[in-house]
């Protein structure tokens, strides 16, 4: 092949070379077809590890929902039990078909001309099938966190809101509401998202996982709520027994329902990072675990503390606000602060809690559950604390930003750009859901389809509503429903007919019970003419519209 004698000595050589050339060329391609099956076989694991976390994130979000359900079941009166049930069943369901036709893509949807209000396609998740589906774990990621938001209303109105409102309101909160805000902050797009480069103050807003959009836009419209439908029947009578009211009929449920969340809360913050195929990132997840321990942990011991100095008491419920509290404030910044610094955040979250809901009792605004104190204002507090203790390593590994004073936080040196934005983030979602949800829940009142009538409130929502009891408390409850005799009293407002039902069974045994257990005097209310305005009666059954309190407070005793 290579005789120099008949090639001569420079030919021979040449053709040696191109030969050896032609064999490291085939090795070459050989490896470059190596390195890029083994590129993509590494990009599809990383892939799948990530889809997995997600994934199994949302399955854990989604056990919030069952802890919400037991702590505002522990907490409101045991008559009202399966309404509470109930509801966040429903709006469980309700919020993933809203999510799905509507939300979902008013929060990521990008035709080609995005706009940072609002996402404009993706409907019904028509996008995403026609792209083979890569983002479904995406949507069901986001919508738990849709649902999440969305069930912090039961609370506010537990004990006398309709079913039927809170239907109307988890389809408009999860289709509209909820979306808009989620899309200023988490979209690529969105004007406060902190990905967009355009974003507001050229850094945009840090909410790693809704201290913001979840808990303060849920909390101000349970907030919304609880003005407009009022207080339950008795709740601001000095007179009557106020226990039952504010202390919740079941520590164990209340107590099991705090865990799952904190349990949740493992999944909702450190999944939030949606990563975890690196070092940096797998780093990430679990700063962000340890944040969320000490926050709650802080948290929960400060409001012992503070509850213990003004009662002597060491009061079971109030722990679990400040424990949920001190999760609700970390949540915005778990992954860019410190973990001391989220010490710091929890003990600040605790007085949020026990003193907003003091504020909520002096104007006399009814919250069953601690949802404004709990959510609103420890959700301000937690976006607030980014622009005050936001470190600057994190914030470059986290968000991809570029070492700049405009990034840290204010203690650390920062010049309150960060701040400045956290704040108006804080402003425009308060701005955005009270005028919303004010507006929603005005027009139902007006309607006529807000509240239940006297009767059932003092009833319960349970056999009401439900038509059947989650738990008798009360041996004779059983025995009076079961009596099921008539009389002859006739009501302010409660029942003016002696055949007045409820469902299938005559409640006015039941009613009469009720009323001395909560701390009515019946004979009195029997014995007093007229009816106060808009009070639900057989003659006037679609009226919704609340009683004269101080009518009731003059027939009221102490139980």
């Amino acid at each position: 092949l290579y005789n120099v004698s008949s090639l001569g000595a420079t030919n021979a050589v040449l053709s040696f070379t191109v030969k050896q050339l032609q064999l490291t060329e085939a090795k070459v391609q050989i490896a470059r077809t190596v390195a890029d099956a083994s590129s993509a076989g590494l990009y599809e694991t990383k892939y799948g590890l990530n889809t997995t976390m997600v994934l199994f994130g949302a399955f854990g979000v989604f056990i919030m929902q069952i802890g919400f359900a037991m702590f505002v079941a522990g907490v409101v009166r045991s008559k009202n039990i399966g309404s509470i049930l109930m509801k966040s069943a429903i709006d469980t369901c309700i919020s993933a078909l809203g999510y799905y036709l509507l939300g979902y893509g008013f929060t990521f949807g990008n035709n080609g001309n995005p706009n940072g209000f609002i996402g404009n396609s993706d409907f019904a998740l028509s996008e995403t099938t026609r792209g083979g589906g890569q983002h479904y774990d995406l949507f069901v990621w986001n919508w738990v966190f849709c649902a999440v938001s969305t069930t912090i209303m039961a609370g506010s109105v537990a004990e006398r809101g309709t079913f039927f409102s809170y239907v109307l309101y988890a389809c408009f909160y999860s289709m509209w509401v909820y979306p808009v805000v989620a899309h200023w902050h988490w979209s690529d797009y969105g004007w406060l998202c902190a990905h967009n480069p355009d974003a507001l103050l050229g850094i945009g807003v840090i909410d790693f996982a809704g201290s913001g959009v979840v808990h303060t836009l849920g909390g101000f419209a349970a907030l919304m709520g609880s003005i407009v439908l009022g207080a339950r029947v008795g709740r601001f009578d000095s007179s009557a027994n106020q226990t039952e009211y504010k202390h919740g009929h079941n520590p164990p449920l209340y107590l099991l329902g705090t865990f799952l969340l904190w349990v949740g809360w493992y999944s909702f913050n450190p999944i939030s990072n949606l990563a975890i195929d690196t070092y940096s990132d797998a780093e990430t997840v679990a700063r962000t675990a340890t944040t969320t321990t000490l926050s709650a942990a802080s948290s929960g011991c400060m409001a012992l503390i503070i509850i213990y100095w003004r009662t002597r008491t060491w009061d079971m419920l109030t722990t679990c606000t400040g424990i949920l509290g001190g999760l609700v404030a970390i949540t915005a910044g778990c992954s860019v602060v410190e973990p001391w610094a989220a010490i710091i955040c929890g003990v600040v979250a605790a007085p949020c809690v026990v003193y907003g809901d003091m504020l909520l009792d002096y104007f006399k605004i009814d919250d069953p559950a601690c949802a404004f104190s709990l959510h609103a204002l420890s959700g301000i507090w937690g976006v607030l604390f980014v622009g005050l203790l936001a470190r600057e390593d994190y914030m470059i590994k986290v968000y991809d930003k570029p070492p700049s004073k405009d990034i840290i936080g204010l203690f650390y040196g920062g010049n309150g750009k960060l701040l400045l934005a956290q704040f108006t983030a804080v402003v425009v979602t308060i701005a955005w859901t009270c005028g919303m949800m004010y507006g929603f829940f005005w027009l139902l009142n007006k309607l006529g389809m807000l509240r239940v009538g006297l009767a059932e409130e003092a009833a319960g929502l349970d056999q009401a509503a439900m038509g059947e009891s989650a738990m008798v408390s009360k041996p004779t409850d059983a025995k009076v429903m079961q009596r099921g005799a008539t009389t002859s009293h006739s009501t302010i407002g409660l029942v003016t007919n002696p055949s007045y039902r409820v469902g299938s069974i005559n409640q006015m045994p039941l009613l009469q019970q009720v009323i001395h257990e909560d701390g009515f005097n019946f004979d009195k209310l029997a014995n007093m003419n007229g009816s106060p305005t808009g009070a639900r009666t057989p003659s006037n059954p679609g009226s919704r519209k609340e009683y004269d309190a101080s009518t009731l407070a003059s027939t009221s005793k102490l139980a």
